[in-house]
């Protein structure tokens, strides 16, 4: 559960938001949304006082509850009452109308912790396999296959379901997550070092995927972010 909330001040303020092979349900200002894995970065364009509440799933555990295939909602943001129908129209009505941040999350859990008896149970291939690719190892897609016993073909079907990307993909949006984190956390700004430690074969692999799935190199991604969060 997570909770964003713009502070008083001046101008509009940019907030990115980058692929992560996870969904939300969120609720921004007044509009609730089922926001689907991403591929691509976008930015939010927020004004001062803007609340936004949200429900994270992990990789894979989206679709038990949502009720569809990841895979049909990558790259969208649909409303709730298009994959829940009245009572997902009926949630969104009971969010928007809640006054303070504790309240819309509670309507959201409420709504979605009721739908766990009536869900199927997770895959745990597509559960699992995120956290697989998340440790970096760089381990080959038929190797993967082979662990869980299926073929490249299932794997590819299964996680795409589950995720919203097939395993690839997922791969390359898991190590950028691991080099965002990685720089977040570091005192100076090595990106060669910063390249490796993050499962890049150098700087210039890490440049055409910062490119590709952040927008910008990399440099310019970290100084954005210094100059959003410094302001």
């Amino acid at each position: 559960l997570w909770v964003h909330l713009i502070g008083d001040g001046e101008g509009t303020y940019h907030q990115p938001v980058f692929p992560d092979g996870r969904m939300d349900v969120v609720a921004l200002g007044d509009e609730v949304l089922v926001a689907g894995p991403a591929s691509r970065s976008t930015t939010l364009s927020l004004v001062p006082g803007t609340l936004t509440v949200g429900v994270r799933f992990r990789s894979g555990a989206a679709p038990a509850l949502v009720g569809t295939s990841a895979a049909d909602l990558r790259d969208r943001d649909v409303a709730p009452a298009d994959v829940w129908g009245r009572s997902g129209a009926e949630m969104a009505d009971r969010v928007v109308a809640a006054d303070v941040w504790e309240d819309r999350l509670k309507v959201m859990v409420d709504h979605l912790t009721g739908r766990v008896e009536r869900s199927p149970a997770l895959d745990p291939v597509g559960v699992g396999i995120a956290g697989v690719l998340a440790e970096g190892r760089g381990r080959p897609l038929r190797q993967l296959a082979e662990d869980v016993g299926l073929s490249e073909r299932q794997l590819r079907r299964r996680v795409e379901d589950a995720v919203g990307y097939p395993p690839r993909l997922l791969a390359r949006i898991l190590r950028f997550q691991r080099f965002l984190r990685a720089a977040r956390a570091a005192p100076g700004r090595d990106l060669a070092r910063l390249a490796v430690e993050s499962g890049y074969a150098d700087q210039a692999h890490l440049t055409r995927e910062s490119r590709e799935l952040g927008g910008l190199p990399p440099g310019a991604l970290l100084d954005w972010e210094a100059e959003r969060v410094g302001r």
